[in-house]
């Protein structure tokens, strides 16, 4: 039934805000909404059946919404919401709280100032809050936060002894890590990418280890080419695995023996209190910016120029193949038809 209401009640209240734009176009009705429109309108579009678009929330601050009123309305969106999830009777209204609860922290990250920062970490870093709702809190923050708080997040929740414990949980983070440095700044990315190296440098299972590896490697063509990725493969081939971990540890050779083949390796770091002592906030050098932007399925010059002429090779037996061929066919064909003259 509430489905049938949301789905009725979502484009009323959007017709309302067009009426409203439409007003303050004609300098009649003010536009935006006030914040118990607002709240209203927010809380209809939470709990949409087809998940909530958070271009939604770009549209609104376009139309006036200011960031101090969307912020104080998510975070009142959040209370209610929290209180709703501890107070429900059933399932459904679990569903709805929790639904209304996570996307008015997804969507904080849009609007935070330190203050939403800060309660934003206190959040993460909460053990008696729900799993899922912790690593939307960090996602939430790393678009929000600067290079330099970027950085010593994804340490904190990786690494040090506030790491999240939960695999599952954990190996979300750098889900949306990358989903961060798709629009960050080269400083950022570079904080981003050396954070998630010191995590996998540090991960003990497996498989969070794998999922890491592939999140990190679509950031950083220095990572998946670097001497540091081949030691922690190696790491983690050594690693025993637990009992009952569906894991397989061959599925690791592949990776070994590819780094192993590269002719040169790249280097970066994975050490901790490096990280940790390195400014990410300080503007990068040229060069560096422009490593940032290279592509990372692209080959080293070193490797390219040593591939081609083993390509060059095939591509020039290829045809001296097709001829060899061609021969093969019509000698047989002409053996078979002497064949069948002597029958």
């Amino acid at each position: 039934m509430m489905s049938t209401v949301g789905s009725f009640f979502r484009p009323w209240v959007f017709g309302l805000s067009l009426a409203f734009a439409a007003s303050s176009i004609r300098g009649q009705a003010a536009w935006p909404p006030d914040d118990e429109q607002l709240k209203t309108y927010l809380m209809g579009e939470f709990i949409a059946i087809d998940g909530y678009d958070a271009s939604v929330t770009s549209r609104l601050k376009d139309g006036g919404v200011t960031d101090e009123q969307l912020r104080r309305v998510l975070m009142s969106v959040y209370t209610e919401s929290e209180t709703a999830f501890e107070r429900a009777k059933d399932q459904y209204a679990r569903m709805v709280g929790k639904m209304r609860r996570a996307n008015s922290i997804r969507e904080l990250g849009c609007c935070a100032d330190d203050a939403t920062k800060t309660f934003l970490l206190n959040l993460a870093a909460d053990q008696t809050k729900d799993g899922s709702l912790r690593v939307i809190a960090i996602a939430s923050y790393l678009s929000a936060a600067d290079a330099e708080e970027t950085k010593d997040a994804l340490i904190r929740f990786l690494v040090t002894s506030n790491r999240i414990g939960n695999d599952m949980d954990r190996s979300e983070i750098y889900t949306f890590a990358y989903t961060a440095w798709q629009h960050s700044s080269p400083e950022k990315k570079l904080a981003i990418c050396e954070a998630l190296q010191v995590g996998l440098a540090h991960e003990p299972t497996h498989w969070v280890f794998c999922s890491g590896d592939r999140w990190l490697c679509g950031m950083s063509p220095r990572y998946a080419r670097s001497k540091e990725r081949l030691a922690m493969f190696e790491r983690m081939y050594a690693t025993p695995v637990p009992d009952g971990d569906l894991f397989d540890r061959q599925s690791l050779v592949p990776q070994i023996e590819m780094l192993r083949k590269l002719k040169k390796h790249t280097s970066v770091n994975t050490n901790l209190a490096t990280a940790i002592a390195h400014d990410f906030n300080q503007p990068l050098p040229e060069e560096e910016r422009i490593v940032l932007g290279t592509p990372p399925d692209a080959l080293d010059i070193g490797d390219a120029a040593q591939e081609k002429p083993s390509q060059t090779r095939r591509k020039g037996l290829c045809p001296l193949a097709a001829v060899v061929g061609l021969l093969a066919v019509l000698a047989l064909w002409f053996v078979l038809r002497r064949k069948r003259g002597s029958v």
